[in-house]
């Protein structure tokens, strides 16, 4: 097998676990996501060379410990190659990064939503397959031009909607495409997390007002929705709590129409205004009125719970992401959905790399940029909602794309 060498765009949360509350509160992803699972992909032979690039070099220098403890627990590479390498800011690093690297290379983008369009299509242009976290973008005019852009380049565009690699989720699935459930009525999500995830994000909330939590939150269950049915989205209307300056709590509800013609309804929760003292980093639930019946799935509480001296009472998710080890002492990453996201997309690429492989093959089975169109339309739909006082904003379809139509 060619081992695919490895790029990762931003240092954030997501991508290193390394934010301005770390060593002060814990979260969910204090060990990041993207490096560690790169690092073990790299062991499991399916990564060659990995560098990081970021704009603030002096923030991935502190990186290096983190590297070495990793290095002694799990036996992990600590030679990672740092873009911009000295103690500057360089806000196109990743340029230099993406045209330095070995081929064949793959980038993972964790950076905020304003910035995605620039960074996917500087991939496209240089041919390099890229997972980009979700939401791909929030504006169908951007969509349409990186899929304008992918349709004449050869190039894996995946979205890291990872829900759907959750085992529940893949039950849900399963069973509704086997009719177990009948016909669905009415589907109900809730995502909310802690107050600190406002503090992680108020450098980037500050420069881009029109960011907010149903693009980081909501997208999810969303996604996961229209994923479930390949369903149509025919109106949005938002209503939104902007108790902060920004709204932090934010309800969505969507008018359906599956392949048979039958109208559902969906409401979708999302916020980052949950008590500090949560005993978990994120609420996350939803729920499925069918015609055969009802469906719950309780994705906050997993069936593990403690109660601690001097920490008190946590609920932890043990399948998105952590760093345990296995019966005999490796790191378990491979139950993990978080993982299995990216690890997903790495096999991807490598099978169209090897095996000649269309990309476009993967649109009808995994979260790539072309499948998440419905969702890029219902945030901006729901956008446009919030901007005119909640109003009902119709989807119509025209030439095979959305035009949004506020009523």
């Amino acid at each position: 097998m060619q081992k695919t060498n490895a790029l990762i765009i931003g240092n954030g949360h997501y991508a290193t676990g390394i934010t301005n509350i770390s060593k002060k509160k814990e979260t969910d992803k204090d060990s990041g996501v993207l490096l560690p699972s790169v690092l073990e992909l790299k062991t499991q032979g399916k990564i060659d060379n990995i560098a990081i690039a970021a704009r603030d070099g002096e923030k991935l220098k502190k990186l290096n410990e983190r590297l070495k403890r990793w290095k002694n627990d799990y036996g992990w590479t600590d030679n990672i190659k740092f873009y911009p390498s000295s103690n500057i800011k360089e806000d196109n690093a990743y340029i230099k990064a993406l045209d330095e690297m070995p081929r064949p290379l793959v980038a993972l983008i964790a950076i905020p939503d304003h910035l995605h369009k620039e960074v996917i299509l500087e991939c496209i242009n240089r041919g390099v397959h890229f997972l980009i976290v979700k939401p791909s973008v929030t504006k169908l005019k951007e969509l349409y031009e990186i899929i304008d852009k992918l349709s004449n380049n050869p190039v894996l565009g995946m979205v890291d909607y990872h829900k759907v690699f959750d085992e529940a989720n893949i039950i849900i699935k399963s069973e509704y495409e086997n009719n177990v459930y009948g016909k669905i009525n009415h589907f109900y999500s809730l995502m909310t997390q802690r107050r600190d995830m406002l503090k992680i994000y108020e450098r980037w909330l500050a420069v881009n007002p029109e960011l907010n939590i149903n693009h980081y939150l909501g997208s999810h269950y969303i996604h996961l929705l229209n994923y479930i049915t390949k369903a149509k989205p025919l109106d949005v209307r938002a209503i939104s709590q902007p108790e902060s300056g920004v709204a932090d709590l934010i309800q969505t509800q969507i008018r359906w129409i599956d392949h048979t013609g039958h109208h559902f309804s969906s409401h979708h929760i999302s916020g980052w205004n949950d008590p500090y003292e949560s005993d978990s980093m994120t609420y996350q639930e939803i729920h499925l009125l069918c015609e055969n019946g009802h469906v719950d799935s309780d994705q906050r509480y997993r069936g593990f719970r403690k109660v601690l001296s001097g920490k008190g009472s946590e609920v932890q998710n043990p399948y998105f992401f952590n760093l345990t080890r296995d019966p005999c002492g490796s790191v378990n990453l491979s139950t993990k959905y978080g993982f299995i996201s990216v690890k997903t997309f790495v096999d991807a690429v490598q099978d169209c790399v090897q095996n000649n492989r269309s990309v476009k093959d993967f649109d009808s089975c995994l979260p790539t940029i072309r499948e998440s169109t419905k969702v890029t339309a219902i945030l901006e739909a729901a956008d446009l909602s919030l901007r005119n006082d909640s109003c009902v904003v119709k989807l119509r379809s025209h030439n095979g794309r959305y035009l949004l139509e506020a009523l």
